[in-house]
């Protein structure tokens, strides 16, 4: 099971004529990053939602915008005078509008309905948790969709990376005894005399550096354990699945340079191709 960190949810509350609507935008990031914006009056929750989100979204930069809203005609909603004046100040300025042009606009910025009393009460503060509870679970279910996507992704190039690994495997058995055939018979054309146990201790030494079986083996290991965590219902497996990441990527680089074998370079490049594009997919993972 894999979750995206990347998402959007919102919520919203209706009730004596005022409409409270919670959004949450979510990307990727290494840690919990919350950026909270609201009224003044919901300032003071701050902490509350942080506790509350981070318990449920755990990783990725998250943005929440938090607006309240008056329904006309469903109750009496409290104005601030005194910054209804001061946008219309603001706005006389720069506008060759009338006052009756520019009050609709006015009356749409922020903080213009406000009630006298700044403290939260205790069912508004539970309102206001309830709802931001709720986008946050819708949130959660955007997620968990994106990161269906995601683990379709990554088993792809998973599957490409093995399939390549056992193109190279099938062939890596015979190339060392090919490798050694030739060069004996390279030798057997030279007129020169030379110690046979030192020649045999040579070659041995040289095919050694072009022995990839340990690599393969490897290769295969981590091949394996990405999968197993990718079945894996745990939530956050994001960075450990980069750690595997950067494993495989140390095989694939170290059979790379002891190929040495034209049609085994073309494998390794697949397979360096489909581990990008795993890398890139991992930093999104929860």
């Amino acid at each position: 099971m894999i979750i995206s960190m990347t998402g959007y949810g919102k919520a919203e509350f209706n009730a004596q004529g005022k409409k409270l609507r919670i959004e949450i935008k979510s990307l990727n990031s290494k840690s919990f990053d919350l950026n909270f914006r609201a009224p003044a009056y919901y300032r003071g929750l701050d902490l509350n939602a942080r506790k509350q989100l981070t318990a449920l979204l755990h990783r990725g930069k998250c943005e929440v915008n938090v607006f309240e809203e008056w329904v006309a005609g469903q109750g009496a909603a409290p104005i601030n005078k005194a910054v209804v004046a001061h946008y219309m100040d603001e706005l006389k300025a720069i506008s060759p509008l009338s006052e009756e042009a520019l009050l609709p606009t006015v009356m749409r910025m922020p903080n213009v309905f406000a009630s006298a009393d700044d403290s939260i009460s205790d069912d508004e503060q539970a309102i206001f948790l309830s709802t931001l509870n709720k986008a946050a679970e819708a949130l959660v279910a955007y997620r968990e969709q994106e990161g269906f996507s995601l683990e379709q992704d990554l088993t792809n190039q998973l599957e490409q990376i093995k399939a390549q690994l056992k193109s190279i495997a099938a062939q890596a058995h015979t190339r060392i005894a090919t490798r050694k055939q030739k060069l004996e018979e390279q030798l057997r054309q030279l007129t020169l005399e030379y110690d046979q146990d030192r020649l045999e201790q040579e070659l041995v030494f040289y095919l050694e550096k072009w022995d990839i079986n340990e690599e393969l083996v490897r290769l295969e290991h981590h091949l394996n354990y990405f999968q197993s965590n990718l079945d894996e219902k745990t939530p956050t497996k994001g960075k450990k699945l980069g750690f595997i990441a950067q494993e495989m990527g140390r095989e694939i680089n170290t059979i790379g340079s002891k190929a040495n074998d034209a049609e085994f370079q073309k494998s390794v490049v697949s397979m360096k191709d489909a581990l990008e594009r795993i890398k890139e997919q991992v930093l999104n993972v929860l």
